[in-house]
């Protein structure tokens, strides 16, 4: 019986290799060793080569390890094998490692070796570097040849140097090297990359071409839509007669549809099984997309069909037809492509995940968007998730809060992360909706939400405390501790002011006392609110606390105490905060102005009212609109008539006033300037109407207290339960209840303010 030798098993090992069996080379390798053969260096260059060949450079190391570690000795072409698979990987670093040991190792590195680390450094764009090893090896007397002009004309084409490419091909032929097609073509594409299709052209005419260079060119001229050109390309293509490959049928493909000649695109592609070739997905995809883009949704359907048929699997063709399908109002077939697409593995396109939402969402609503979340809860979790999350997103936008909701329970029931917590947090926050924030986020599981940074917690403590719901930020306050989440600044900030608002001042005091660092809006909104209260001696000691602690105090801060002061008539505290603490360090603004001239005109002291609006304004610090009316209103009160003129003709060519009476003839499209009619007012003398008008104003854009208070009631309403309708008393508050009423109906909403009394009366003792 014959005995198989080294030399079989070594064809046998390099046959596997070829058919991309690398991994059936391991199972030979055992039965030979069982039966104590030596391998060679030839036997594991090929095993070598045949997993660089698959992309498996960790394997092929491993291998030469191995082989090292039984004594067999590198040649010089395992070492070119090895260092090819590096620089083709772009490790460069450790190619020339590896060429310094070979030489070390007194193994002459040839001409395969030096091309092989040119072709990585070319790719890395490491032009000057391959040139100095091109020029190393001429000075080491190895002939060069065409490949490796090749290489080196590649990478200049590449870098965008089309001169000294055309420089290395004189070159070439200066050392008796004549370019093939292989090098011409290199230069065409690399003419083509940059543009220059035409130049391209002409070399092509000069020279036998390929398949190669025809794809080539009939692709430029294709992305370029040039359809005289594509036709030219295409009969030169045939009268080369040369050999179709599925890449050149692809092309011809996308040229056929570029100038309408659907028919012929239907004849190639029918023909490319007859070629030995079998349509692959840029084939499908090449079709669906031609068809899609010319309106023959049909056709496109019926290829989609042919490649469901096929064994070729492609996400681009599924999502290329929901894209069609949407622009087309084909929503119920896109929704059922989706669920193939999703059912077979594939990832949506995030650009056509969000065209089908915004077409179902035009078409539907939000009961359309529902419908296509509940069909998708069917599926497997990871598939619907990005969906999920687009709903999620889009109903934010749109403001269907509950909508929201509906899919975050979904998502919840399967586990699933929600990607945009602090978009959804904010919908319902800025929609006066901060319960609903909150529930959401103590009630989830821990797997149903993601990390959740104290920026979205800050948004749903705010939203409460300026709801009205202080006990539950104070809950979601130690929920986030819990978490793991540190409370910042801003987040106690949102808690101070809630407590102020609510008059829970001491409690706001004492959290105040607990903080290492509080900010300088901490102590605004603290200076604010004890000035509100008329405790002016613990204000002033908080604005000096403030100051040793190295802060500055800003222009609101002052203007609250100022304001403080001037509303209780102790104008004498207001100038000497303006000029022992204010002065020199923050510069007086129009609100300090108009605070100290309403100061005194409540007292009646007209002189030192116009003595404040004067002085000021020779500094450029005009009053705004209240501090006018303030100034005017006071010299009618005393009979004044002419300076309050005076004042009101000065009032209504100012720009902050003149910009908030614009305000309201904004609004009052159809009747005549409010502006002209006061200026005619004033002309006419007739102060107390124009008055009158201006307090409408006031009203309108400067609330009073209590119509402040009833419009803070009015914005916390929505979503108010029972419980919080026995919280705010509103059953034994009949003021309250009256003034919440009235602003209701009188902003148009009826059926809220009868839902809102319903609740009520259901509180009531029977």
């Amino acid at each position: 019986a014959l005995v198989p030798s080294l030399v079989t098993y070594t064809t046998l090992v390099n046959a596997l290799c070829q058919l991309g069996k690398v991994d059936e080379v391991r199972d030979v390798i055992r039965k030979l060793e069982g039966e104590g053969f030596e391998f060679d260096c030839v036997f594991y260059s090929i095993w070598i080569h045949g997993y660089l060949k698959g992309g498996g450079l960790m394997d092929s190391l491993m291998q030469d390890r191995e082989m090292v570690e039984k004594g067999i000795n590198r040649d010089a072409v395992s070492y070119s094998i090895l260092i090819d698979g590096l620089s083709k990987e772009g490790d460069m670093e450790k190619a020339f490692g590896l060429l310094g040991k070979m030489i070390k190792e007194g193994i002459e590195p040839n001409l395969i070796t030096f091309t092989a680390i040119m072709r990585g450094l070319c790719k890395k764009g490491k032009l000057e570097e391959a040139f100095a090893l091109f020029e190393r090896v001429l000075r080491m007397g190895i002939e060069v040849d065409e490949f490796v002009y090749a290489t080196l004309i590649d990478g200049m084409c590449r870098k965008g140097n089309l001169n000294r490419a055309f420089s290395m091909l004189g070159d070439m032929e200066e050392r008796g090297i004549k370019p093939s097609i292989l090098t011409y073509n290199t230069v065409i594409n690399g003419l083509c990359r940059a543009g220059r299709v035409s130049e391209a052209d002409e070399i092509s005419k000069g020279v036998t071409g390929d398949v190669v260079t025809y794809s080539t060119l009939l692709d430029s001229y294709i992305k370029g839509e040039n359809v005289d050109a594509v036709l030219e390309i295409r009969r030169r293509f045939v009268e080369a007669e040369i050999p179709m490959d599925l890449v050149m049928c692809n092309i011809l493909l996308k040229a056929f549809l570029l100038v309408g000649a659907y028919g012929e695109a239907d004849v190639l592609y029918r023909a490319i099984p007859e070629m030995d070739l079998t349509p692959d997905a840029v084939t499908y995809s090449t079709l669906i997309e031609g068809y899609c883009k010319s309106g023959q949704i049909e056709e496109a359907l019926e290829m989609f069909d042919e490649l469901r048929k096929s064994s070729v699997s492609s996400a681009v063709c599924y999502n290329r037809i929901i894209g069609a399908l949407c622009k087309k109002g084909m929503l119920e077939t896109a929704v059922d492509v989706l669920v193939e697409l999703r059912e077979k593995g594939f990832d949506l396109d995030i650009r056509i995940s969000r065209t089908l939402l915004h077409s179902i969402y035009a078409s539907g609503g939000e009961k359309g968007i529902l419908n296509l979340v509940y069909r998708l809860e069917r599926l497997n979790s990871d598939v619907c998730l990005g969906m999920f999350n687009d709903a999620i997103l889009l109903f934010c936008k749109k403001g269907n809060l509950e909508a929201v909701i509906e899919v975050y329970r979904i998502m919840r029931r399967k586990g699933l992360t929600i990607t945009f917590p602090s978009t959804i947090l904010t919908a319902l926050v800025d929609n006066l909706r901060a319960l609903d924030a909150y529930s959401l986020v103590v009630n989830a599981e821990e797997s149903a939400l993601p990390f959740m940074d104290v920026v979205n917690y800050t948004i749903i403590v705010d939203g409460l405390c300026k709801e009205g719901f202080l006990i539950k930020a104070l809950d979601l306050c130690s929920f986030a501790k819990q978490r793991g989440v540190t409370l910042n600044i801003i987040t106690y900030n949102s808690l101070i002011n809630g407590l102020c608002q609510q008059g829970c001042l001491v409690e706001a005091l004492r959290l105040y006392d607990s903080l290492e660092k509080p900010s300088e809006v901490t102590y605004g909104i603290l200076i604010d609110n004890l000035c509100k209260e008329g405790l002016f001696l613990d204000a002033e000691n908080l604005l000096d606390r403030m100051e040793s602690k190295g802060l500055v105090p800003n222009i609101v801060i002052y203007n609250s105490m100022i304001d403080g002061y001037c509303r209780l008539g102790r104008t004498e505290d207001a100038m000497r905060i303006l000029s022992r603490k204010m002065i020199r360090r923050v510069t007086p603004d129009a609100f300090t102005v108009s605070s100290l001239i309403k100061g005194y005109s409540r007292k009646g002291d007209m002189e030192e009212a116009l003595r404040v609006f004067t002085e000021f304004k020779g500094n450029n610090i005009s009053a705004d609109f209240l501090g006018f009316l303030s100034l005017v209103k006071g010299f009618c009160t005393k009979g004044r008539m002419e300076e309050a003129r005076s004042v009101l003709r000065e009032m209504l060519v100012a720009e902050s006033v003149v910009k908030l009476i614009n305000k309201v003839d904004a609004e009052l499209v159809e009747s005549e300037s409010i502006r002209g009619f006061l200026v005619e007012l004033c002309e006419q003398g007739r102060i107390p109407q124009a008055v009158k008008i201006l307090d409408e104003i006031s009203s309108a854009f400067y609330p009073s207290g209590r119509n402040s208070s009833s419009r803070q009631r009015l914005q916390s309403l929505k979503g108010v339960s029972v419980e919080e309708v026995k919280k705010e008393d509103y059953v034994h508050d009949f003021h309250s209840l009256h003034s919440t009423v009235s602003s209701l109906c009188s902003g148009g909403k009826l059926k809220q303010a009868n839902e809102f009394v319903i609740s009520v009366l259901s509180c009531m003792p029977r």
